[in-house]
């Protein structure tokens, strides 16, 4: 006698196309997260890539094959590098920067990075991390790394972090330590102490200043200082040293004056541009 078929129902259609969107949204995240990675490394192995990743080896070819098929990509056979092509830049094409990074904050930040010579940026506030939109690094011969525009970084650990989330609102900074103290990233655990991350962060209102914590990137230091707008911070910015080279307090001895000078040159910018 055969055997009736069973006909899908409409809830299970319903849930293989649930999960059928969830993998192409998850296979996406992961392609963009090889470019940015690429981005930031100026080209890397599958191994690097896996280090850095932590997407699987097998994830890695398929996704490093279909971006290299795409034009985005370019392998080198002879040392199995993957590097980014000049197809990349159509990408960020219909990216609008705000006019104030790079009329006003840009050149300010390229004054400074000639006086100090140690490399200048600037991070802002987005998704409760910061995000580099401007950077001395590639002229900077003190440069020791090759972050670019676009580098996202942790909130509570980095200077910039720090003197940003110190010059807000406390509605704000409440709001931002609850989401990150659900997070499981390392760099987000100061959030599940919140004495402490408030204690930090007055010192940092208190100082007008902040440093990069010491377990974070160790072989460079970083001092920040917010762009306040009616008393609070717009964005942040730093000069990043090689921490064997100068001692922290050195560092704010010798260049807090300038960075602090810098970023009321900035406010005042943008106080200026709003009013026309």
């Amino acid at each position: 006698m055969p055997v009736a078929q069973t006909r899908p129902t409409n809830r299970s259609r319903q849930s293989d196309k649930i999960a059928d969107g969830h993998a192409e949204m998850r296979s996406v995240l992961r392609a963009l997260t090889v470019l940015r990675q690429l981005n930031i490394s100026n080209g890397a192995t599958i191994r690097d890539l896996h280090r850095t990743t932590q997407i699987s080896r097998t994830a890695l070819y398929r996704i490093l094959r279909t971006l290299c098929s795409a034009g985005y990509l370019v392998a080198d056979s002879d040392v199995e590098t993957y590097r980014l092509t000049p197809l990349v830049r159509q990408l960020s094409e219909g990216f609008n920067e705000d006019s104030w990074i790079s009329e006003i904050a840009g050149p300010l930040l390229d004054e400074l990075q000639k006086t100090v010579i140690w490399p200048t940026d600037l991070f802002a506030f987005f998704d409760d991390t910061m995000i580099m939109r401007r950077t001395t690094r590639r002229v900077s011969p003190w440069t020791i790394d090759r972050a670019l525009v676009g580098l996202r970084t942790p909130l509570l650990v980095t200077a910039c972090g720090r003197a940003y989330l110190a010059h807000q609102s406390e509605e704000v900074v409440a709001g931002v330590l609850e989401r990150l103290s659900e997070s499981r990233h390392p760099d987000d655990v100061l959030a599940k102490e919140p004495k402490a991350i408030r204690q930090l962060l007055r010192k940092v209102q208190r100082d007008g200043y902040a440093l990069r914590a010491k377990s974070f990137m160790p072989e460079t230091g970083s001092l920040a200082v917010p762009v306040l707008i009616d008393g609070q911070a717009r964005c942040s910015i730093a000069i990043t040293y090689i921490a064997s080279a100068k001692s922290a307090q050195t560092v704010v001895d010798s260049y807090l004056p300038l960075l602090q000078a810098t970023a009321a040159k900035i406010a005042d910018g943008i106080n200026k541009s709003s009013e026309i």
